[in-house]
């Protein structure tokens, strides 16, 4: 085999790996993109069906997701807060991030009717509507302050909603939005008058975090 032929011989040969390497890794990056998340909604003593319902379709709707709605559980008792009678949120998440009962998932969202807290700032148990962990795996919310004052059963479920909507925004690594003012990122502060004012609409900026 004269020079040249051997030249081109061994060029082949060592560029069908790097042809195959490449093929491999824009196969994996395209079904990465086509990935649809499978969530699970877990009831935690949450019995109310067409709650259950709606945050499914408009969870599924909104992220383009699978959503399950699994067994229903009881409250963690790890997560009991004695002195305020309440739940630590920050104690439930990190309980569902790490059960093996939703390994097969992707994100996992606790709905709850009791209420539910965490640390901020200097205050060491703050009421909460919801929390998630920013970017992660679990949240969960309650519905036990957005209760108060909402017109009926049609007002509670859109501020649920847009709770859940958010909160699972964050696991999928979008922080609180400052840029608008209607944006489903928006920093609610606790208020049930903030989750009002929010629309179920993401931003261009935070829409471009979920791409």
């Amino acid at each position: 085999m004269n020079s040249a032929l051997l030249l081109l011989y061994l060029l082949l040969l060592t560029g069908a790996p790097q042809q195959e390497k490449k093929a491999a890794t824009s196969a994996a990056q395209s079904q990465n993109c086509n990935h649809v998340p499978h969530i699970a909604l877990v009831p935690m003593g949450f019995s109310d069906a067409a709650m259950l319902n709606l945050l499914q379709s408009e969870i599924t709707n909104f992220y383009q997701a699978r959503v399950t709605i699994t067994a229903t559980v009881e409250m963690p008792a790890a997560a009991w807060y004695a002195p305020r009678n309440r739940y630590r949120a920050d104690t439930i998440i990190a309980i569902l991030a790490r059960s093996k009962q939703y390994a097969a998932y992707d994100k996992v969202i606790a709905i709850t009717g009791k209420d539910i807290s965490t640390t901020k700032g200097q205050y060491p148990d703050w009421g909460i509507l919801g929390l998630g962990f920013c970017p992660g795996k679990s949240c969960v919310v309650s519905t036990r302050r957005l209760k108060k004052s909402a017109t009926g059963t049609r007002h509670l479920q859109e501020r649920t909603v847009k709770v859940a909507l958010h909160e699972l925004g964050h696991t999928f690594g979008i922080p609180h939005c400052a840029n608008s003012s209607k944006c489903l990122m928006r920093d609610a502060g606790g208020t049930v008058k903030s989750v009002d004012a929010e629309e179920k609409y993401l931003c261009p900026k935070c829409r471009g975090m979920l791409e």
